[in-house]
């Protein structure tokens, strides 16, 4: 009987060593400190933040090679009512989600199926430029190459971007409809 409880004993005293020298083994290498600001009032964005773009029509035979684009158009987010002064942020830019339509390869927009009556064109994407008209990588973690606006005085700030078709192949025509979220971050 006291060969039983000694080893128990024994085998207590290992199995508690053990679990200290496993505590040892996995000890701190320091400490991540999160820090944040929800702010009281945001941006609003002109229409309800919904933005249609309506590309010119373009003739298939203008997007033959692949990388070709057409119909370069010019957007605008336009925002009012941003919160300004002390202790507020004064820039703001947009960041593009990642989502069923967004290439996650090209960061370009893939096309809506389309229907029977209008099927989609095929070979073609839809790529969004930033202000100085330069690819923005959408869905991207990160810097997507968007741009980050200052906020004026009186509470406003506008996000310039392009849209245009580029071509993945020689273009079939039909309908090149495609949408994508955004969120607006602020500095």
């Amino acid at each position: 009987m006291k060969i039983v409880t000694n080893c128990k004993l024994l085998s207590l005293l290992i199995a508690s060593a053990g679990l200290a020298a496993a505590s040892a083994a996995h000890a701190s290498d320091g400490t991540i400190t999160f820090t944040g600001n929800v702010m009281a009032s945001t941006c609003k964005v002109d229409n309800g933040g919904n933005v249609a773009v309506a590309l010119p029509h373009v003739g298939a035979n203008t997007l033959e090679a692949p990388g070709s684009t057409a119909g370069r158009t010019p957007f605008t987010l336009s925002l009012q009512g941003c919160a300004t002064g002390a202790g507020n942020p004064t820039k703001v830019s947009a960041v593009f989600e990642s989502g069923s339509n967004v290439d996650q390869t090209s960061g370009r927009l893939t096309l809506d199926a389309g229907t029977a009556e209008q099927p989609a064109a095929q070979n073609v994407q839809i790529n969004v430029l930033n202000d100085a008209q330069k690819a923005i990588h959408l869905g991207a973690m990160g810097d997507q190459g968007s741009q980050i606006i200052d906020i004026a005085a009186d509470g406003s700030a506008k996000l310039n971007y392009f849209a245009e078709y580029y071509a993945t192949g020689k273009a079939v025509a039909g309908a090149a409809n495609s949408k994508v979220q955004y969120s607006l971050t602020y500095q």
